[in-house]
């Protein structure tokens, strides 16, 4: 019988650590790398279209990474009657709903000369950035379920959040430098096509 209950508390233990793991990988990491790729690459206009594939292919493997960590929460809340992570369990509830609305949400994507256009952008960058809020909240909820909040895998995730909590600074400042540059510019051309316009008045 001990022998029994120890088997069994160590694969739970493992079935938490797997559900975990790829709920941090897929929630807490791909889908805000996906939230950064179609916020700075579609800026790039020598990529083109390229963009959309990427951020495409990421929240895709991100959703498919967190469906199966999801399904082994719910199975994990099966096997533990009467053990409730209240949070825990609507965060990560709410976390795959949201995504897979999103999901769906591309296949009823409009083209972009259709007036429902703008709307289904707001829908789905609002849907989007919360579900890559809720799903880092829910990633640090789980570590304090598996009472590892002072663990070197928390570390290791902060310190991959942090990296690309970086990047997006940089990118961010980045975007506003080209802005101000084009805009400068366009400034500057403005200025000199009025300078050519009086100049051809005066010889006139």
């Amino acid at each position: 019988t001990g022998f029994a209950t120890v088997s069994r508390n160590s694969g739970s233990r493992a079935l938490k650590v797997t559900h975990g793991v790829l709920n941090a990988v897929a929630w807490g990491f791909l889908l805000p790398a996906g939230a950064v790729t179609a916020r700075y690459l579609r800026q790039m206009q020598s990529i083109g279209p390229t963009w959309f594939y990427i951020h495409a292919t990421i929240q895709l493997s991100g959703f498919l990474l967190g469906t199966i960590g999801f399904s082994i929460g719910i199975a994990l809340g099966r096997n533990s009657p009467g053990v409730t992570y209240g949070l825990h369990r609507s965060l990560g509830i709410a976390t795959f709903t949201a995504a897979a609305l999103q999901t769906l949400a591309l296949l009823f994507r409009p083209k972009t000369t259709n007036k429902f256009r703008r709307y289904w952008k707001s829908y789905h960058h609002f849907v989007g950035y919360a579900c890559v809020v809720m799903g880092v909240v829910n990633v640090f909820q789980g570590f304090e379920v598996l009472r590892e909040g002072r663990s070197y895998a928390k570390l290791g995730y902060c310190l991959c959040l942090s990296t690309l909590v970086g990047v997006c600074v940089a990118m961010e400042v980045n975007s506003w430098v080209v802005f101000c540059r084009k805009a400068k510019e366009e400034k500057m051309k403005r200025d000199g096509l009025t300078d050519d316009r009086c100049s051809s008045g005066i010889h006139s």
